[in-house]
């Protein structure tokens, strides 16, 4: 890293920027928040359709409120999106039945 501003500084010098105006460390973005059950769930599996984003809303309720596993639901996204198409069906259908076998109606 050192390196990295000190060859910096040197190219600044040979072309007449002063190395006072060079940053000291790297510029980042800050950090990054993971993004929620939701948005995952949302855009990984294209949901399009009012009824789809319901679906989507009433598994993170259930998640959130303890009644559903948030690794169950993360297994069968997972699962799902190894399907080319109609990736949200196809994890519709499967959180119904291993919900069910949990004993959690959706």
């Amino acid at each position: 890293m050192a390196r990295y501003v000190w060859l910096i500084g040197l190219t600044f010098c040979l072309i007449g920027v002063p190395p006072a105006a060079l940053p000291s460390e790297p510029i980042s973005a800050g950090p990054q928040a993971a993004p929620d059950l939701k948005d995952v769930l949302e855009k990984g599996l294209k949901a399009r359709r009012p009824e789809e984003f319901d679906f989507v809303a009433l598994v993170v309720t259930k998640v959130e409120n303890g009644s559903l596993p948030r690794d169950l639901v993360e297994s069968t996204f997972l699962w799902a999106r190894r399907h080319p198409t109609n990736e949200f069906q196809y994890f519709e259908f499967a959180m119904r039945e291993r919900a069910k076998k949990i004993g959690v109606t959706l």
